[in-house]
């Protein structure tokens, strides 16, 4: 008998080793070309990381002017006559032409910070997570792990300012990889405090109804942010606040705009104006409570030297330097002349006052100004000179009066004297011992930086920009009544863009 593991091959048996053989020289060939089945290649994990401020001053329709979250008109805000009924207000949410909050802050303050959105979206990976570190601190706070998707790969936190180390880690089953950048938070506090030249008026929210249709018998309800003030977002400030935010995505801008029409130093800046219940130093603290104040607008004087009595004894009387003034801050004065003269002089004490003030030697419960602060004090712009530069004629007030009242108000480096014609055609010659704009540009002595691109753009243009330029003009003309009467001889709204321009110059500086 044959031994079993002797025996010969059956012809099933030399199937099963050919079979085999093909098996084994394919799986040679497989392991030869790199390919197991099996087997899987790791994903592919990167890990990119940037950050943006979230913007606390919006605009969410792109037209150019803040939206809040202090209400808006039910229907038709911008039109002449919008709804009486306002909805919206306090519900955090920005709708479009929706009034400043409580008619003077562009977005909510937090004494935990301000809102950061962190980025991972360039990222390869299946989770991540952030870890951020407060180098002043070492204070480390750790995001939890989120999925990486193109919908949840932004995260926003609230972080208080100063400088970051933003870590990003991605991860996609062992795989991982880490990344980190550097960062600063940074919000500029923006306080804009002053009179009408600052507030907006005669530029309500919906003014392109009025320009477009108005007229003295127009049925009109203006829209404002604030009415007992004539305060809007149209005006200079919140202009330059807006163009301050929009100009980089590393910092937010936060307006806190408590100007108001009207507003003097004594009654506006250090003591309560009437009708509006406190200081604009006031208002301003019970809205940002401790946050430090980076930059303060200014606009204040031209109440206090008697503005409008100026134009409204000039429009009114002859030989109008001379003049007795009728009403206003100047009517004690034997003439106008003596009395501009007189409260020109007094503005160095006021602005000290101011100072005084806003650095808490005299007012320990005002706000606070952060160490880097800075005050900018707005000139007034030329409203005296014609589309070709020559000094202006307006309506009863000739040129005589006009070049007087820019000497004596408005020119930064006004002459010693102006030699005036009378209507007798004598010439009288009134001593210009300095003038308005001349006192803001001395407030340097205090620290201040003043806006000088407000007269400049004006007043050294080669084009007159005045009340008499027409189209060029950057003034509204008299009203003949109406709900715009108050317009008249403030910045239009080109007026108010330029003034927002020199204003966002000087801003982007002081803040750099």
């Amino acid at each position: 008998m044959q031994n079993a593991a002797l025996a010969a091959p059956t012809d099933a048996d030399t199937a099963r080793m050919s079979k085999s053989g093909v098996l084994a020289l394919s799986l040679v060939a497989c392991l030869a070309s790199g390919w197991v089945g099996v087997a899987h290649s790791a994903p592919q994990v990167t890990a990119k990381a940037s950050w943006v401020m979230v913007d606390m001053i919006k605009d969410v329709n792109g037209d150019g002017f803040i939206d809040g979250d202090g209400g808006v008109p039910e229907s038709d805000a911008l039109s002449a006559n919008p709804s009486t009924q306002m909805v919206g207000e306090g519900n955090h949410i920005a709708q479009p032409n929706e009034r400043l909050i409580g008619g003077a802050l562009s977005w909510y303050l937090s004494a935990a910070g301000f809102p950061v959105t962190l980025n991972a979206c360039g990222s390869q990976g299946s989770q991540y997570s952030w870890s951020l570190q407060n180098t002043s601190t070492s204070t480390v706070t750790s995001i939890p792990i989120k999925k990486l998707t193109t919908s949840t790969c932004k995260t926003r936190v609230t972080l208080p300012e100063g400088s970051y180390i933003f870590r990003l880690n991605v991860a996609a089953g062992t795989a991982n990889a880490t990344t980190a950048i550097p960062g600063t938070v940074k919000n500029i506090l923006m306080v804009a405090m002053g009179d009408s030249y600052a507030s907006g008026e005669g530029n309500p929210r919906n003014v392109g109804a009025w320009l477009a249709q108005g007229g003295p018998f127009f049925s009109f309800r203006p829209y404002w942010d604030n009415d007992v003030c004539h305060r809007s977002v149209h005006g200079a400030p919140a202009l330059a606040a807006l163009a301050l935010e929009k100009s980089s995505p590393l910092t937010s801008v936060t307006l806190v705009d408590v100007s108001c029409s009207g507003a003097t130093v004594r009654a506006g800046i250090l003591g309560v104006q009437p009708g509006t219940g406190q200081t604009q130093i006031a208002l301003a603290k019970s809205l940002i409570g401790d946050q430090l104040v980076d930059l303060v607008s200014l606009s204040i004087g031209g109440n206090d030297v008697g503005f409008g009595s100026v134009l409204s004894s000039c429009l009114l009387n002859a030989n109008c330097p001379l003049s007795k003034p009728a009403s206003g801050v100047l009517q004690n004065y034997p003439t106008l002349q003596a009395g501009v003269s007189d409260q020109t002089a007094k503005l160095q004490t006021s602005y000290s006052d101011i100072a005084n003030c806003l650095s808490k030697r005299t007012c320990p419960s005002g706000i606070n100004l952060a160490p880097t602060a800075s005050v900018l004090p707005t000139m007034y712009p030329d409203i005296a000179r014609n589309s070709n530069g020559a000094i202006c004629s307006y309506l009863s007030m000739n040129q005589e009066d006009f070049t007087w009242a820019r000497a004596a108000l408005l020119n930064p480096t006004p002459p010693a004297d102006v030699a005036y014609k009378m209507a007798n055609q004598t010439i009288t010659n009134l001593p210009i011992a300095s003038s308005l704009n001349r006192q803001i540009t001395n407030t340097t002595a205090l620290g201040w930086k003043p806006v000088l691109g407000s007269w400049t753009r004006s007043g050294d243009s080669a084009i007159g920009h005045g009340i008499c330029a027409g189209a060029t003009s950057w003034i509204f003309g008299v009203q003949l009544g109406g709900q715009m009467a108050s317009s008249a001889f403030h910045p239009n709204p080109q007026g108010q863009s330029e003034l927002g321009k020199a204003l966002l110059e000087a801003a982007k500086i002081a803040s750099a």
